[in-house]
């Protein structure tokens, strides 16, 4: 195997692999990451670029907060932030998402998760989880898993 190395700004490097099957990258903070190229390349261009500290303190915060904010409001504010719009444009650029549907995303995971698993009434779902009220949770379900909450709790009990 041959590796060339171009190192570029902001500790961003970039490395040319030649004649490789696969690679394992194993980074400081104990991540993994294993490529496997497909027979017909004899080359693989991998360009790392770090994280930087500030990104990972603003993901640990936005990951210890997310579940006591009801609101990207209060998010915001327990990640020390005043302003919902520096705040929102700091969790696109780490998230690539907007922290709204970022924190929609969370909340229905948790709440099929209690549809499947909970004998939770609908109404009671929507109660714990803020919806102003029980139709509006129903077609955002709907929208996000194909199916209203209580055809999915029925399909699921099968």
């Amino acid at each position: 195997m041959d590796v060339n190395r171009c190192k570029r700004k902001n500790n961003e490097s970039k490395y040319l692999l030649t004649d490789v099957e696969s690679c394992t990258f194993t980074f400081s903070d104990g991540l993994k990451s294993k490529i496997n190229t497909s027979p017909d390349n004899d080359i693989v261009l991998i360009k790392l670029i770090p994280r930087t500290s500030k990104l990972k303190w603003f993901e640990d915060r936005v990951l210890s907060n997310y579940m006591s904010a009801k609101t990207m409001k209060e998010l915001a504010e327990l990640c020390n932030y005043d302003c919902l719009k520096t705040f929102t444009r700091h969790f696109k650029r780490c998230f690539d998402e907007t922290p709204y549907q970022w924190m929609l995303d969370r909340k229905m995971g948790e709440i099929q998760s209690l549809v499947h698993k909970s004998d939770f009434s609908i109404t009671e779902i929507s109660n714990m989880y803020g919806f102003k009220n029980v139709s509006h949770l129903v077609n955002v379900y709907t929208k996000k898993f194909g199916m209203s909450p209580q055809k999915d709790r029925i399909a699921n009990a099968i």
